[in-house]
């Protein structure tokens, strides 16, 4: 397989953590597998699935779990650090509709059913803001083309990012795809979050720093 191929089915992004101490390793020993991710094809059962790639320390995915009790809640992270932040908080509060996995994100989507998912949220992806690195973009036609794959019709995909140069860029990847309708009917929209949530760390550093986020909202169109 060429490089270039296999970088359309590699994910990179941070994975290595502080050296875990006792109870980050009980946790992962322990607790994880109580919320783990481990056989993707059985959740298509469920009427409403949504999915977080990259949750981070996953605020913003434990809200929608405790908000929407009626819906199943998919969160993929390779950072354990996150991972542990989620588990000890799930845990603490016993939720139930949330299912964590640190595996490469593609291969979850590869493993989901048809038609499956209501929404994706990608939220601060990496931006790899040198060209060199552009093809490490989560961002591409070919995961886009695996995420209509798994979106049910009129389902949503919902992205957040403080960079210009990834915004544009995926404007440029989704406004190519006929499948996939851009929801923007007025400038707010690009600045007004549109799902309810508390903010997250990476959008809370963000605003910050005076890089205000932008919110765009790409829906799988009925054919």
């Amino acid at each position: 397989m060429k490089n270039d191929e296999r970088h359309k089915y590699k994910l990179y992004g941070r994975k290595r953590s502080r050296s875990l101490n006792i109870q980050d390793q009980y946790i992962i020993k322990n607790l994880f597998p109580l919320y783990q991710l481990k056989d993707e094809s059985i959740y298509s059962n469920h009427h409403d699935i949504e999915f977080e790639i990259g949750f981070g320390y996953g605020e913003h995915l434990l809200w929608q779990a405790e908000n929407n009790k009626d819906k199943l809640f998919i969160g993929a992270e390779p950072f354990i650090s996150g991972v542990i932040s989620l588990i000890k908080k799930i845990n603490e509060k016993q939720i139930k509709n949330i299912k964590i996995s640190t595996t490469n994100a593609i291969n979850i989507l590869d493993n989901l059913a048809d038609d499956c998912l209501s929404s994706v949220y990608i939220l601060f992806p990496d931006p790899w803001p040198k060209k060199r690195h552009h093809k490490r973009r989560l961002i591409n036609p070919n995961s886009i083309d695996k995420l209509h794959r798994v979106l049910k019709n009129d389902g949503h995909i919902l992205i957040a990012s403080d960079h210009k140069g990834y915004i544009y860029s995926i404007l440029f990847n989704f406004l190519q795809d006929n499948r996939f309708s851009w929801i923007c009917e007025k400038s707010s929209d690009f600045t007004k979050k549109p799902y309810l949530s508390t903010q997250s760390k990476y959008e809370k550093k963000a605003i910050k720093n005076n890089q205000n986020p932008v919110y765009l909202t790409f829906k799988k169109i009925s054919l």
